[in-house]
Parts: structure tokens; C-alpha cells; sequence
């Protein structure tokens, strides 16, 4: 029994499956497992799944939170609500994970809480430290009208695009954005349902000048056809 006692001493298990560093020691060095001086091995970093924190201000969470209350965010079948994450060489947010926990109080500093979503990584991509973005819902499901980004100018400080009038006129119309949903960006105010806008050639028309409108193929339909 004894004997079988100290062959369990020579093994080191981790309480978790994931990533191991370099080794720290090599054969033939003393190690200690006294509390107070215990020798460090090497660490270990979960990788799938993999946590990611947030901080999310206090607005935020005020406005979340209200829409959980009245069940009006999206969950999916374990009843968790789902966010999206963007890493720093990513232009969309491809990532699907799902809000774990908050933290139990806001930081009075920062006026922010602290958020853990949990996210698969079967590929490895996401790697323990590096920088990431989490998109998180604050709002319920809504039509939103979107437009591509080759269409929407800046003049100064205002978002505007060029639409067309019944009679084929080019006008101005200032514009209050959105976030932007899978290469496409959200209008908020300023266009309706039905309105034809200027996609190409935005530099080559003016405000009241009439033009001959022909109508153009969205960039996600032209790369389904050029996939065909």
C-alpha cells in the first residue's frame, strides 16, 4: 500500500483539459509540493471552450437587462442569450458563443461590469490573451433597412446618401447609421422601404441633376453568381 501510495505522488493531473506551456523543470530537479513552497511545473490554459471578458458600461447593462427581464432578447435552446465576436484582423463578427456570466457589481472606477461569454474554438484561432471585440444584443429583433457601405458619403460630421426622385433627380438625404450586418451597414433614419439610391459612381452625380438609373446587382448576389 505504501509503495502503490507514492507511485500516485508521481503523477500530476490537471482539473482541466487544455493547452499546455513549456516545461519549467526537467528531469533530475527537486520539486516540492509543501503549501507555501510548492514548484511551479508549467501552466495550463483552456482552449476549448474558451472564455472571453468584456467590460460593458452602465447604460448598457440598464438596457439590457430590461429587455432580458421582458424576454425580448433572442436565446437559444439552453436559454442562454448568444453574442458575436471579432478578432483584430476580422471585418465581421464570425464568432458564435453565448453570455456565460456577470460579474456580481459594477466597478464604481470605470462605472462598468464585468461580462464572461463562452465561446467553441474545435480550430484554435482564439488564442488565450489576444484582443477581441464581443458584439452583445441590446435590442429585441426588428426589420432594419441596410444598405451597402459604396453608397453612403461623408460630408463633414453627416452621413448622407444619394437617392433618387420620381423623376429620375439626384438628391441628398442625411442619414443616421447603424451597426454593420454582414457587409452591410443598418439605417436607422433618413431613408424608407422602396427609396432607389446611388451605389456607383458617387463622386460623377450632384444634387439635382437628372440621370439615367440602371439597376445594380448587391455584392452578395454578384459573388453567389461569380461562385456558380
Amino acid at each position: 500500500d505504501s509503495a502503490k501510495l507514492d507511485l500516485e505522488y508521481t503523477q500530476v493531473r490537471a482539473p482541466i483539459d487544455g493547452r499546455v506551456s513549456r516545461a519549467l523543470l526537467t528531469e533530475g530537479n527537486y520539486v516540492s509540493g509543501v503549501a507555501g513552497s510548492t514548484t511551479l511545473l508549467t501552466t495550463i490554459v483552456s482552449v476549448d471552450p474558451i472564455y472571453v471578458y468584456a467590460d460593458i458600461d452602465e447604460n448598457s447593462l440598464l438596457k439590457f437587462n430590461g429587455l432580458s427581464q421582458s424576454n425580448k432578447l433572442e436565446t437559444d435552446s439552453d436559454g442562454k442569450i448568444p453574442v458575436e465576436l471579432q478578432l483584430a484582423d476580422e471585418e465581421q463578427f464570425p464568432h458564435r458563443g453565448k453570455i456565460e456570466s456577470f460579474d456580481n457589481h459594477l466597478d464604481p472606477n470605470t462605472g462598468s461590469i464585468l461580462l464572461r461569454a463562452v465561446f467553441s474554438n474545435t480550430d484554435g484561432r482564439i488564442v488565450p490573451g489576444l484582443f477581441a471585440r464581443i458584439r452583445v444584443p441590446l435590442s429585441a429583433r426588428h426589420p432594419a433597412l441596410l444598405v451597402e457601405e459604396r453608397a453612403i458619403g461623408t460630408d463633414q460630421a453627416q452621413k448622407f446618401v444619394l437617392s433618387l426622385t420620381e423623376s429620375n433627380t439626384v438628391e441628398y438625404r442625411a442619414v443616421q447609421l447603424g451597426p454593420l450586418i454582414e457587409g452591410k451597414r443598418v439605417v436607422r433614419s433618413g431613408l424608407g422601404d422602396g427609396d432607389k439610391i446611388v451605389v456607383n459612381g458617387l463622386q460623377r452625380v450632384r444634387p439635382g441633376m437628372p440621370v439615367s438609373p440602371q439597376e445594380a446587382v448587391a455584392q452578395d448576389e454578384a459573388t453567389r453568381v461569380a461562385k456558380r
